[in-house]
Order: structure tokens, then C-alpha cells, then sequence
């Protein structure tokens, strides 16, 4: 079976986004025409995090959460709070959304994440849910990264997994290191390369 939709999951910091910056690599060198955005953890000169950033596979990048307490976070107009971090949304909305409401729709489309963090935004949502009746009629691919499964999962992450042209890859620390080759043989069948 051919999938338009590719959704990667597991718990955090098993490696999705790393995977995902890899498919990415591939795609480009099979010169295959991408779009999308990936999260970027921010670290001190330490090594310890102090955030995250948004940053597009062409190049822009904005901030997309800081701790709660940090004078970093004045320039913020809109906040959310998740954990100990703040959710910078107009920045995810400046630099994210306009990634899902593009008119010129690249072969793929590439997400990290489909998360908490990103569905503070209601303009997040949206595309989300825009991009999801697109994938239904088959007018679009996409791979994302999204939460592992919860109870408390988003009505937009569930209607994704509903959709009949769906995988999802689950990455487990005891799979990480093996399962790209899998992921990437439905990447390449997705997009006939």
C-alpha cells in the first residue's frame, strides 16, 4: 500500500526530529522539492536547554519557547505555558503557519511537531486541519512528527491517524537505530523515488 501521510511518534527525546532532519537530507538529495519546519532545542554554553526554536528547511528560524522566567520573554505578545516554558505564538505563527497555508505545494510536506507546543496556536490548528482534508483527497504528502498516544491526545492528531492513507512509525529507544530504513522505503514509495 502507497501512504501520503507519514506520522512518526515516540516519547521525548527518542530521536524524531533527527529522523525526520534525515529524511529531509535524503529528500534533497534525490533533488525532491520540500517544504516544512523542524524543533530545535536551544542550550547554554553548559549544554543545559533553555528552549526551543522554530527553524524552516529554508533557513529562517524564530523562537518558539523559553523558560517561563526569563527576561527573554518581554518581546513575547502571546504567551502559553507549558511545563516550565513559554510558547512564543506569534512567532510560530509568523514563521510555521504560512508553511501550511502555501498555495504552491511542494511534494512534500515535512512537520516537527504536531505538538502541544504548536497547537497553543489556533492559526496552527487551522492549517492543520486544512492540510488534513488535503491529505484525504490526495492532493498532498506529508510526514510529521507527533506526541506519543495519550488519552489526552488532540482531536487534530486523532483525525490524522484516521485518515486511510496513513503509517505511523513508532521510534522506540530499542528501535532508533534501526528503523530509518523502514521509514525511508515508505518515504520513497510515498513519492515514487
Amino acid at each position: 500500500m502507497v501512504f501520503n501521510l507519514i506520522l512518526i511518534t515516540g516519547v521525548p527525546g527518542v530521536g524524531k526530529t533527527t529522523i525526520l532532519k534525515k529524511i529531509a537530507d535524503d529528500l534533497k538529495s534525490f533533488k525532491v522539492p520540500l517544504t516544512g519546519f523542524y524543533t530545535e532545542e536551544v542550550r547554554n554554553g553548559l549544554g543545559g536547554r533553555v528552549g526551543f526554536d522554530i527553524v524552516t528547511f529554508d533557513g529562517q528560524r524564530g523562537p518558539l519557547a523559553r523558560p517561563s522566567k526569563t527576561s527573554a520573554l518581554a518581546s513575547f505578545k502571546r504567551l502559553h505555558k507549558l511545563s516550565r516554558y513559554s510558547v512564543d505564538i506569534e512567532s510560530l505563527d509568523q514563521i510555521a503557519v504560512p508553511i501550511l497555508f502555501n498555495n504552491n505545494i511542494d511534494p512534500v510536506l515535512l512537520i516537527d511537531e504536531i505538538g502541544k507546543m504548536e497547537l497553543f496556536s489556533t492559526q496552527f490548528q487551522d492549517g492543520i486541519v486544512k492540510i488534513t482534508e488535503d491529505l484525504r483527497l490526495g492532493r498532498r504528502c506529508m510526514i510529521a512528527t507527533i506526541p506519543i498516544t495519550s488519552p489526552h491526545s488532540s482531536d487534530i492528531i486523532q483525525n490524522l491517524k484516521k485518515i486511510d492513507n496513513c503509517q505511523v512509525f513508532e521510534i522506540t529507544k530499542a528501535n532508533r537505530n534501526n528503523i530509518y530504513p523502514d521509514i525511508m522505503s515508505s518515504v520513497r514509495r510515498m513519492l515514487n523515488i
